[in-house]
Protein backbone atom coordinates (compact mmCIF):
# COMPACT_ATOMS: atom_id res chain seq x y z
CA UNK A 1 0.00 0.00 0.00
CA UNK A 2 1.37 3.53 -1.00
CA UNK A 3 1.79 5.98 2.01
CA UNK A 4 -0.38 8.24 0.77
CA UNK A 5 -3.16 6.05 1.22
CA UNK A 6 -1.97 4.90 4.27
CA UNK A 7 -2.48 8.30 5.60
CA UNK A 8 -5.68 8.51 4.65
CA UNK A 9 -6.86 5.75 6.35
CA UNK A 10 -9.16 6.45 9.27
CA UNK A 11 -7.13 4.13 11.51
CA UNK A 12 -3.41 6.26 11.35
CA UNK A 13 -5.92 9.29 11.55
CA UNK A 14 -7.01 8.06 14.65
CA UNK A 15 -4.13 7.29 15.91
CA UNK A 16 -1.95 10.07 15.18
CA UNK A 17 -5.07 12.66 16.40
CA UNK A 18 -4.57 10.81 19.65
CA UNK A 19 -4.89 13.00 22.91
CA UNK A 20 -3.08 13.49 25.10
CA UNK A 21 -0.53 10.96 24.32
CA UNK A 22 -0.15 7.72 25.27
CA UNK A 23 1.17 6.92 28.72
CA UNK A 24 4.50 5.96 29.21
CA UNK A 25 3.52 2.96 30.35
CA UNK A 26 -0.26 1.93 29.47
CA UNK A 27 -2.14 -0.57 31.80
CA UNK A 28 -4.51 -1.61 28.51
CA UNK A 29 -5.03 -1.20 24.97
CA UNK A 30 -5.82 2.59 23.94
CA UNK A 31 -8.55 1.58 21.81
CA UNK A 32 -10.04 -2.56 21.28
CA UNK A 33 -11.30 -1.75 18.13
CA UNK A 34 -8.30 -0.73 15.99
CA UNK A 35 -6.71 -3.74 16.93
CA UNK A 36 -8.38 -5.88 14.12
CA UNK A 37 -8.48 -2.38 11.38
CA UNK A 38 -4.28 -2.44 12.14
CA UNK A 39 -3.97 -6.43 11.64
CA UNK A 40 -6.12 -5.96 8.59
CA UNK A 41 -3.91 -3.32 7.08
CA UNK A 42 -1.88 -3.97 3.82
CA UNK A 43 1.00 -2.74 5.21
CA UNK A 44 4.26 -3.88 6.13
CA UNK A 45 4.33 -5.73 9.55
CA UNK A 46 6.80 -2.95 10.59
CA UNK A 47 3.80 -0.12 9.80
CA UNK A 48 1.37 -2.56 11.69
CA UNK A 49 3.80 -3.08 14.32
CA UNK A 50 4.26 1.05 15.24
CA UNK A 51 0.37 1.27 14.98
CA UNK A 52 0.00 -1.15 17.54
CA UNK A 53 2.37 0.77 20.12
CA UNK A 54 0.99 4.06 19.16
CA UNK A 55 -2.76 2.37 20.58
CA UNK A 56 -0.60 0.69 23.74
CA UNK A 57 -1.29 -2.73 22.14
CA UNK A 58 2.31 -3.90 23.56
CA UNK A 59 1.82 -7.51 22.90
CA UNK A 60 1.09 -7.26 19.20
CA UNK A 61 3.76 -5.20 17.86
CA UNK A 62 5.93 -7.26 20.05
CA UNK A 63 4.91 -10.64 17.97
CA UNK A 64 5.25 -8.38 14.67
CA UNK A 65 8.52 -7.14 16.06
CA UNK A 66 10.02 -10.56 16.88
CA UNK A 67 8.72 -11.93 13.69
CA UNK A 68 11.69 -9.66 11.97
CA UNK A 69 14.83 -9.97 14.68
CA UNK A 70 17.76 -8.45 13.07
CA UNK A 71 15.66 -5.58 11.13
CA UNK A 72 17.10 -2.38 12.56
CA UNK A 73 13.13 -0.83 12.41
CA UNK A 74 11.48 -4.29 14.09
CA UNK A 75 14.38 -4.16 16.74
CA UNK A 76 13.75 -0.09 17.28
CA UNK A 77 10.12 -1.13 17.98
CA UNK A 78 11.15 -4.16 20.44
CA UNK A 79 12.98 -1.86 22.43
CA UNK A 80 10.32 0.75 22.70
CA UNK A 81 7.70 -1.41 23.57
CA UNK A 82 9.93 -3.10 26.16
CA UNK A 83 10.63 0.10 27.54
CA UNK A 84 6.43 0.85 27.85
CA UNK A 85 5.98 -2.52 29.37
CA UNK A 86 8.00 -1.32 31.53
CA UNK A 87 10.82 -4.20 30.98
CA UNK A 88 13.43 -1.13 31.11
CA UNK A 89 16.56 -3.64 30.84
CA UNK A 90 15.37 -5.72 27.61
CA UNK A 91 14.61 -2.40 26.29
CA UNK A 92 18.36 -1.37 26.48
CA UNK A 93 19.19 -4.96 25.07
CA UNK A 94 17.50 -4.63 22.27
CA UNK A 95 19.07 -0.70 21.70
CA UNK A 96 22.22 -2.43 21.82
CA UNK A 97 21.10 -4.81 18.84
CA UNK A 98 20.46 -2.69 16.30
CA UNK A 99 21.36 1.23 14.47
CA UNK A 100 19.96 2.26 11.75
CA UNK A 101 20.60 6.15 9.24
CA UNK A 102 17.03 7.31 10.76
CA UNK A 103 18.06 7.93 14.59
CA UNK A 104 19.77 11.10 14.98
CA UNK A 105 16.53 12.47 13.06
CA UNK A 106 14.82 11.05 15.80
CA UNK A 107 16.58 10.87 19.32
CA UNK A 108 19.61 13.64 17.55
CA UNK A 109 18.73 16.13 15.14
CA UNK A 110 22.51 16.92 13.71
CA UNK A 111 23.74 14.39 15.64
CA UNK A 112 25.09 10.70 15.33
CA UNK A 113 24.08 7.32 15.38
CA UNK A 114 26.19 6.79 18.35
CA UNK A 115 24.80 9.95 20.20
CA UNK A 116 21.37 8.74 19.43
CA UNK A 117 21.84 5.16 20.87
CA UNK A 118 23.26 7.07 23.67
CA UNK A 119 19.96 9.81 23.99
CA UNK A 120 17.67 6.73 23.86
CA UNK A 121 19.32 4.45 26.58
CA UNK A 122 19.47 7.67 28.56
CA UNK A 123 15.33 7.82 27.92
CA UNK A 124 15.05 4.67 29.63
CA UNK A 125 16.57 5.73 33.16
CA UNK A 126 14.99 8.99 32.96
CA UNK A 127 11.08 6.95 32.33
CA UNK A 128 12.20 4.70 35.11
CA UNK A 129 13.27 7.41 37.18
CA UNK A 130 10.12 9.15 36.15
CA UNK A 131 7.69 6.54 36.73
CA UNK A 132 9.00 5.75 39.83
CA UNK A 133 9.13 9.34 40.99
CA UNK A 134 5.56 10.56 39.47
CA UNK A 135 7.17 13.81 38.73
CA UNK A 136 7.34 14.83 35.07
CA UNK A 137 5.35 12.47 33.79
CA UNK A 138 3.50 14.59 31.36
CA UNK A 139 6.72 16.46 29.49
CA UNK A 140 8.12 12.38 29.57
CA UNK A 141 5.15 11.34 27.60
CA UNK A 142 5.17 14.33 25.30
CA UNK A 143 8.64 13.45 24.74
CA UNK A 144 8.00 9.86 24.10
CA UNK A 145 4.50 10.39 21.64
CA UNK A 146 7.25 12.33 19.58
CA UNK A 147 9.55 9.53 19.43
CA UNK A 148 6.86 7.43 18.62
CA UNK A 149 4.82 9.10 15.78
CA UNK A 150 8.72 10.54 14.11
CA UNK A 151 9.30 6.86 14.02
CA UNK A 152 5.79 5.92 12.87
CA UNK A 153 6.24 8.68 9.49
CA UNK A 154 9.37 7.32 8.69
CA UNK A 155 8.07 3.77 8.40
CA UNK A 156 4.81 5.35 7.06
CA UNK A 157 6.78 7.08 4.17
CA UNK A 158 9.19 4.46 2.85
CA UNK A 159 6.44 1.71 3.36
CA UNK A 160 7.66 0.16 0.56
CA UNK A 161 11.11 0.27 1.16
CA UNK A 162 11.65 -0.81 4.81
Amino acid sequence: MASVELWSLPVVQTLFARSPPAPLSAKGIWRQGLTAQINQLPANLNVRAILHLLNDDFDSCHKLAQTQEGNPYADHLHSIAHRREPDYCNSKYWIGRFSHEHLPEIYSPGGTVTQAKEEMNMFVDTVQSVEASGEGVADHEKRQWEEMTKLARILIDSEREL
